[in-house]
């Protein structure tokens, strides 16, 4: 039987064949550059974020420089009624020298190392008024547990002036209990022991 084909039958074949390399042609040749275009908008795309994610970065630098500058004069005008950091014996120094200096005999003292904390004092102030609060690792305070003995009214005299002429020092505790003693000549002495607890605030 022999096998013959229509005009219809050639031109269905004609007519596949080119589908068949349209086909071919956009899966081979159109398909790999589309995606390929696509892949360069992803990556070009990516670029510019990055390329202004770091001009904005250069352009807040001066804004950055700014705050640093204005952190820098806050925490100096917050430290300069501050002690400058000091060693134990140095905090020793200064209580005892401010309680002989109102004729007030140390019985005792113990000291506990500065450590990084913001007054609780300037901590409220700074709170209510919506300021920022420096570094607490900036600002160190001590504390001081002492006991002194003398006349009343110098211990009143210590006490005022701790409040009015030391503002780097903060009474938190005060305790008195009357003590009665013998002089040189075996006299009784009635007089009181001051217990009181300080902080001592210093700066880096």
């Amino acid at each position: 039987m022999r096998l013959e084909l229509t005009e219809n039958d050639i031109l269905l074949l004609k007519l596949a064949g080119s589908v068949l390399i349209a086909f071919l042609v956009i899966r081979f040749l159109l398909m790999p550059g589309i995606e390929h275009y696509q892949e360069n908008i992803i990556q070009r795309d990516e670029l510019t974020e990055t390329a202004e994610g770091m001009q904005a970065a250069i352009d807040g630098i001066p804004v950055l420089e700014q705050e640093i500058e204005n952190s820098r004069a806050k925490l100096e005008e917050v430290s300069s009624v501050y002690y400058e950091r000091m060693e134990n014996h140095q905090v020793d120094e200064l209580l005892t020298g401010l309680a002989l200096k109102h004729g007030l005999f140390p019985v005792s003292l113990s000291i506990e190392g500065a450590v990084p904390k913001i007054p609780a004092a300037y901590l409220y102030g700074v709170t209510a008024g919506s300021e920022k609060v420096p570094s607490e690792h900036y600002i160190q305070t001590a504390a001081g547990n002492m006991v002194l003995r003398g006349e009343e009214a110098k211990f009143f005299g210590f006490l005022d002036d701790v409040e009015t002429n030391y503002p780097a020092l903060r009474l938190c505790k005060l305790q008195m209990e009357q003590q009665i003693y013998f002089d040189e000549d075996w006299n009784i002495i009635d007089q009181p022991d001051m217990s009181c607890a300080l902080e001592i605030y210093m700066h880096e």
